[in-house]
């Protein structure tokens, strides 16, 4: 009996100094994670230094205060825009022999929207083209709730601008800004609707100006714009917005990103406010746009110092005509053709081909200017009689190359030119090109079967022979500018191709 009751006092005496220990650990544990928690921050003694040592916090303060005015300043005049429009199976694609979809036989509605701003307190509205050039009812939407239809003034879908109008009053315009006065790296603020949410506000930077971009299917504005470039959040929803600089001031319509996702990416364009100004002007005064037209054609690309000097030219500043458009075009009428070299147009240097493009384009339909070029080393002038630029007709696919076996360095093969198309050429003498091989010189170009070959470096090609002797000195490294002649919208037309030899 002692024994068993020594044995469960040794059991509880077990159990307590267990117990007890168990505490003083966890307790332990405990207060060296109290001891080993870092103190809170305190962010009240925080201060942004820059690397001359003083601190920024009123630079930033005064940001922010410029921001919120601008907002306050701008957000009366902008607009959220919803657009219904009638979408009927041509449009999507589908061609008239698509067998019938449920539905869309007499077209269905289809939703959108956009942004705009007030331009004068009559009630005409800037925004982009593809908003509202095709919708059926556009409704716009006040920063103070005020909703109305509007009616659409005029589109212009070369540089993607429409106006529209609504009956109200009290409204208040922006006021434009110069674009010419932005720099890479300024403030700028997009205000408009991205995804339907209205009235946001981003910031960002001036990323470029000036910026060129080339043609495509999600670019076909191209050719009248040199856009801002900003990294300001531009989404779905702010296209026809404004983008301002911190005077409050529109220097740019927002109205296109670069994106792998659809939204946001950082890169964003905006048309510049003078182009704005001029093309609007006349979308209210006259519903149209009426360009002017000297009915050349002009290469993509810029001059590199390769050509000029392949093609004898003093310098790159200027833009080449490969063609013109037609006997009767202005150029043509004039006396200018292929491969002249233009400088200057109406008493102005032209320094590319966009500059002559948009040069052009401005110049009152009518006008008789002067143009100077040079042809064969020697300078000459022309006077040119502007006519109004026609509409774009649409240029036939070129034949897809074929493979050939010994193409020579530029890798194609001619022939001498069939009798049968003597006759409907610009100039009856040449080659044909017979083969191109794949991945060679002249496929990389864009050269392909069927185009006619008339010149290697301004000299003549009159055979296979003489194509052959003029490109067997031609080495790796060197660039050939070849003069063809191609079938475009059913007439032939001269152009230049760059070869590169490699």
């Amino acid at each position: 009996m002692n024994t068993r009751r020594k044995l469960l006092g040794l059991a509880a005496q077990s159990a307590l100094v267990a117990s007890i220990g168990f505490a003083l650990v966890v307790g332990g544990w405990m207060v060296l994670a109290r001891t080993a928690r870092p103190a809170a921050l305190d962010l009240s003694r925080l201060t942004i230094v820059s690397r001359g040592g003083e601190p920024l916090s009123g630079v930033a303060a005064d940001l922010s205060t410029a921001f919120r005015k601008v907002g306050k300043l701008v957000k009366p005049s902008v607009v959220s825009i919803r657009v219904v429009e009638t979408v009927s199976a041509d449009s999507l694609g589908l061609g008239r022999n698509h067998p019938p979809i449920p539905g869309v036989e007499d077209g269905f509605k289809q939703r959108g929207s956009g942004s705009g701003f007030v331009i004068s307190s009559e009630g005409y509205i800037i925004t982009n083209e593809h908003v509202v050039g095709k919708a059926d009812k556009i409704r716009v939407t006040f920063d103070d709730g005020r909703q109305a239809l509007a009616k659409l003034v005029g589109v212009d879908p070369p540089t993607d601008l429409a106006v529209i109008k609504v009956d109200l009053t009290g409204l208040t315009p922006v006021t434009l800004g110069d674009p010419s006065e932005m720099e890479q790296g300024d403030w700028v603020i997009a205000i408009g609707a991205p995804f339907g949410l209205e009235h946001t506000l981003t910031v960002g930077v001036i990323s470029a100006t000036g910026r060129n971009l080339p043609s495509s299917r999600s670019n076909r504005f191209a050719q009248y714009n040199n856009y801002l470039q900003t990294d300001a959040s531009i989404n779905p929803g702010n296209s026809g917005g404004p983008l301002l600089n911190l005077r409050g001031e529109v220097i740019g319509v927002n109205t296109m990103i670069l994106s792998e996702s659809g939204g946001s990416e950082g890169i964003g364009f905006a048309i510049p406010s003078d182009l704005v100004e001029r093309v609007c002007r006349k979308l209210i005064l006259e519903g149209r746009v009426r360009r002017g037209w000297l009915g050349v054609s002009l290469p993509v690309q810029p001059m590199t110092e390769v050509q000029a000097k392949s093609l004898g030219l003093p310098s790159t500043e200027g833009a080449l005509v490969q063609d013109t458009v037609g006997p009767e075009s202005p150029a043509a009428r004039a006396g200018l053709r292929s491969g002249d070299f233009i400088i200057r147009f109406d008493d102005a240097p032209i320094r590319n081909e966009r500059e002559l493009t948009a040069k052009v384009a401005e110049t009152e339909v009518g006008k008789t200017v002067a143009v100077d070029f040079i042809r064969d080393g020697q300078r000459q002038t022309v006077q040119v009689t502007i006519d109004e630029r026609p509409v774009a007709e649409t240029a036939k696919p070129s034949p897809k190359p074929e493979s050939a076996g010994d193409a020579g360095i530029l890798g194609l093969k001619v022939a001498p030119l069939p009798a049968d198309l003597v006759p409907k050429l610009r100039q009856p003498n040449g080659v044909i090109i017979a083969s191109i091989a794949p991945g060679g010189p002249a496929d990389e170009a864009g050269l392909a079967k069927g185009m006619v070959i008339h010149s290697v470096n301004r000299r003549p090609v009159m055979s296979p022979e003489d194509l052959a002797r003029l490109t067997q000195d031609l080495r790796q490294g060197e660039t050939a500018v070849i003069g063809i002649e191609v079938q475009s919208g059913g007439r032939w037309e001269f152009r230049f191709v760059s070869v590169n030899i490699e």
